[in-house]
């Protein structure tokens, strides 16, 4: 019986993608539950009328969003699952009340664990919702006008100090109905995005795929995949990813296609485990997110996949900028329906094609002295793109990416440490000779000499002793956790510093960047949305 309650609460905050919408004796829409395992594991805790399941029928959710409820059941309810029983689950709700790609896009960034400044127009939001979890946990989820409330209910059934923590808002009730109001407007549960995804999902095609990405501390690149379906949401993938400095490694794994739009996927990378997160477009031919060590999330290339069979594009150009007077220098443009007529603008002339594939066109060409210094349209053929290349003409300054940054100490218990990859980018002040524009031309990553110095002169923590180490291609290492008997106090090895990179450019002289580091707190709970 235990077995059965933790199960039918497993689905209970599971969401489940619609194809049908029905109305329940209480007014409410839902939609209706069609898995007679659903039926059979949730419904001696949730009310089943004639298919509508409370709770259940009135959400829609990503798939780690169904995981995370799987995970509350099996804490707090005593929920006993095989692993088997699990991917059933996930992947029916997924597949009958997931998200449309449309829904997911805007938040993707928290299911690729990318460190992101949130965006959040709603100041009722920020002070009920995002002082305690990402703005992102709450838009990735669909609820009925009458299961918003019931959500806050469990916020304060499950975390009853949840009110202490916001004690700061004035008229906790007000606020708090307001909030309720305002998510019902922002996130309904039926939508006209989840209605066409309904109605038209695409299937990811078998096939060649063409592969465009840039990885922090190696570069950009570009490849092909073979994708094989091996069941109804099941692939196994193979193929090789070129790096910009000529550097070929085979790329291979198994994954699943939650819903139809969300690829989550394992295997290796030139022998090395990795974890893929990407989500399809509406149309079925593009796939965009990150692969990223396993289990360094924060090792990643951010990419962009295309069926080879869709429309003439160009994903991209590498390098992605040249100095006007350059000659001889190879260029590789990564896309779909390409030709050997390559062109890249007014003052640069292609003198040799090198290789030619509807994939990939390798040309060497020759820039002009007096070239007109910008982005340009770049072609092959009839596939075109905008602002994927440039003219330059000098390196102006550089920069230190990402700034700000974020470490975790870890490596002592089971916390990993989280590391952070820094590149210095070259970048042209553009036509007007001002930097710090939108017409500056970011050129590409480049060697430097790498950093790490206090904050302050005054700092008298002495932070770039313990915080951490950063090598010569810009990985910064933190230190263990937990107190440091070298450090005053015993203090643990948290701080914060400015990593520092030094360029040699090549017309002479040096130049500098700085970025901002805090180094901070093992991350001992990865949830599977933060």
């Amino acid at each position: 019986m235990l077995r059965k309650m933790g199960s039918c609460f497993v689905v209970a905050l599971a969401f489940m993608l619609a194809t049908a919408w029905a109305g329940s004796a209480l007014g409410e829409t839902g939609i209706p539950v069609t898995s007679d395992k659903v039926l059979n594991m949730c419904t001696d805790c949730h009310k089943n009328n004639r298919g509508l399941v409370s709770r259940i029928s009135y959400l829609r959710q990503v798939p780690e969003a169904w995981e995370e409820t799987l995970w509350r059941h099996k804490r707090i309810h005593g929920l006993s699952i095989t692993k088997e029983e699990k991917e059933a689950l996930l992947l029916y709700f997924s597949d009958k009340q997931g998200l449309a790609p449309a829904e997911v896009a805007p938040y993707a960034y928290t299911l690729e664990k990318r460190d992101t400044k949130e965006k959040v127009d709603s100041q009722l939001i920020i002070d009920m919702c995002v002082r305690c979890h990402s703005y992102a946990k709450t838009a990735l989820q669909r609820r009925s006008p009458e299961d918003w409330p019931k959500l806050v209910n469990m916020h304060s059934g499950i975390l009853p100090m949840w009110p202490y923590q916001l004690q700061d808002v004035i008229d906790w009730d007000d606020t708090l109905a307001a909030c309720v109001k305002e998510l019902q407007k922002r996130f309904p549960l039926e939508t006209p995005e989840w209605k066409q995804w309904s109605e038209s999902r695409p299937k990811a095609g078998e096939g060649k795929w063409v592969v465009a990405g840039y990885q922090a501390g190696k570069g950009a690149y570009g490849g092909e995949i073979q994708l094989k379906k091996t069941g109804d949401a099941f692939y196994s993938y193979g193929g090789t990813v070129e790096f910009e400095n000529g550097e070929k490694q085979p790329i291979e794994g198994k994954a699943t296609l939650y819903g139809g739009y969300a690829w989550r996927a394992s295997g290796t990378l030139a022998g090395k485990p990795i974890r893929e997160v990407f989500h399809i477009s509406m149309d079925g031919s593009t796939f965009t997110g990150v692969r990223f060590d396993d289990p360094h999330f924060e090792l990643r290339g951010v990419e962009t996949r295309v069926f080879a069979g869709s429309f003439p594009r160009i994903l991209s150009v590498m390098p992605k900028a040249l100095k006007a007077g350059t000659k001889g220098a190879t260029v590789t443009v990564v896309g779909t329906g390409l030709s050997k007529e390559v062109s890249l603008g007014d003052g640069v002339t292609v003198k040799k094609v090198v290789s030619e594939s509807p994939t990939k066109v390798v040309v060497t060409v020759d820039v002009a002295d007096k070239a007109v210094v910008g982005y340009r349209n770049a072609k092959a053929g009839v596939a075109a793109s905008a602002k994927l290349f440039a003219v330059y003409a000098a390196v102006d300054y550089i920069k230190v990416v990402p700034s700000p940054a974020m470490s975790r100490t870890g490596g002592l218990g089971y916390a990993i440490k989280q590391l952070v990859q820094f590149d210095a980018m070259a970048c042209s002040k553009g036509a007007d000779g001002v930097a710090g524009n939108e017409d500056d031309i970011e050129i590409g990553r480049v060697p430097a000499t790498w950093n790490i110095v206090e904050l302050a002169a005054t700092n008298d923590d002495h932070d770039v002793d313990f915080v951490g180490k950063i090598d010569r291609n810009g990985l910064f290492t933190p230190g263990d956790e937990g107190p440091n008997p070298k450090r005053f106090m015993q203090e643990n090895n948290l701080g914060d510093v400015w990593v520092t990179a030094s360029y040699a450019a090549p017309g002479g002289g040096t130049l500098s960047a700085r970025g901002y580091l805090l180094a901070t707190i093992p991350l001992y709970v990865q949830r599977p949305v933060q």
